[in-house]
């Protein structure tokens, strides 16, 4: 009868331990600390650390992704277009490369061109530096009336017959030199395909600059109902400009960390930077929502600071992963969802059949790892390198 008596009683002490057990807490096996290096790309080049460490993780390495319901031929302009407009007389250069829009309705467009990637300011030349713009429409302001606010009447000017011209070419030099053409260029741009007759400008010195040619945007081949990456900001380039951490606490803390360490001298010593966000989560699912709240401010007058409308809220959902040490977090954003006008434009912009862009969005991919990385270092690549090479322009004579 004791042993009977015994074996209940241990019986309902077991059974009251494992009743006792904490309970699962979503989202508990992403709980601690994840580490993230931060590739440099053409957001963060050029930019102090305190940049960079004061905006949220989430702000860098996004890819864009387009759906179309037919087979498509995008254009690429961030690749190197086709052919060429040349230069030559004063100077004798090629540019590769044009950025353009034109709207269907109206016919206007307008161009700008450079003989260098905007989307890679890590991998400028080392020629003269050549920049152009020109457009379809803004020349109807030419011999228009312009009104401008004369400061030492305290009213307005009515000037008449002023020459006005949006359309320019630049050629800018290492040394400070520079030539600038303003006129109205002759062209025409389709969305794809730019023309220019070639046509000669006289330099102030007398020289003369001869400029023209064809270029097409390359293209990037988009198969029917397959969401195709066209543009990604991440792995641009491999330099390192400091790591990113997120602590993922219980009870609702997420706190983003950026760090970053400059080596001040050869005895080993370093400065540190250290920037953190606090924000707030929570799971369903597989989607992790992390909130972060924004304390709204206003000025009055010039020396009043006052509240403004409170605490607003910004929230992004990622969807997780997690593998082993390792943890990837995923957030997307549908830029048009289902906007017609939206799609419609974008199809222009990326020279698309009308009515074939089914989607377009942003992901966001963030990778992290249990294991700190390495030192951050300073950023001191070709970019600073280059642009310290062109100092406040002087007029080539």
């Amino acid at each position: 009868m004791k042993k009977l008596i015994f074996l209940a009683g241990l019986l309902t002490l077991s059974f009251g331990l494992f009743s006792c057990e904490k309970e699962s807490v979503p989202g508990e096996e992403i709980m601690g600390t994840w580490y993230m290096p931060q590739p440099l790309n053409r957001h963060t080049a050029g930019r102090s650390v305190n940049d960079v460490g004061g905006h949220s993780l989430s702000a860098w390495n996004y890819s864009q992704i387009v759906t179309t319901n037919s087979d498509q031929d995008l254009i690429d302009r961030m690749a190197e277009a086709k052919g060429a407009i040349k230069l030559s007389g004063a100077v004798n250069e090629d540019i590769k490369y044009m950025h353009g829009w034109v709207d269907n309705n109206s016919g206007q467009a307008g161009v700008s061109l450079s003989n260098y990637n905007w989307y890679q300011f890590d991998k400028m030349p080392n020629d003269p530096m050549i920049s152009a713009y020109m457009d379809n429409f803004s020349h109807q302001y030419v011999d228009s009336v312009v009104v401008i606010w004369n400061d030492s009447t305290g009213s307005y000017d009515t000037l008449y017959n002023q020459h006005y011209f949006t359309d320019y070419l630049g050629v800018y030099y290492e040394d400070g030199q520079y030539i600038e053409i303003n006129d109205e260029f002759d062209f025409s741009f389709d969305g794809k395909e730019l023309k220019i007759p070639t046509q000669t400008f006289t330099i102030d010195d007398g020289q003369t600059l001869d400029f023209g040619g064809t270029l097409t945007y390359a293209t990037i081949f988009v198969p029917a109902n397959t969401p195709t990456e066209v543009f990604s900001q991440g792995g641009e380039t491999s330099w390192d400009y400091g790591t990113w951490s997120i602590t993922i606490e219980d009870g609702g803390r997420w706190v983003e960390t950026y760090t970053w360490e400059d080596p001040y001298g050869s005895d080993g010593w370093n400065n540190t930077f250290i920037d953190s966000t606090v924000a707030e989560w929570e799971v369903s699912g597989d989607t992790i929502f992390v909130t972060y709240r924004f304390i709204d401010v206003w000025f009055s007058g010039n020396d009043f600071f006052g509240a403004g409308q409170g605490t607003w809220l910004y929230q992004i959902a990622y969807t997780f992963e997690k593998s082993g040490d390792n943890l990837t977090l995923t957030n997307e954003w549908k830029l048009c969802d289902g906007d017609p006008y939206c799609l419609e434009w974008h199809e222009w912009e990326f020279g698309l059949d009308p009515g074939s862009l089914e989607e377009i969005k942003y992901v966001w991919t963030l990778e992290f790892n249990k294991s700190p990385p390495t030192r951050s270092k300073e950023f001191r690549g070709p970019f600073r390198t280059v642009i310290g090479k062109f100092p406040p322009y002087s007029l080539m004579k």
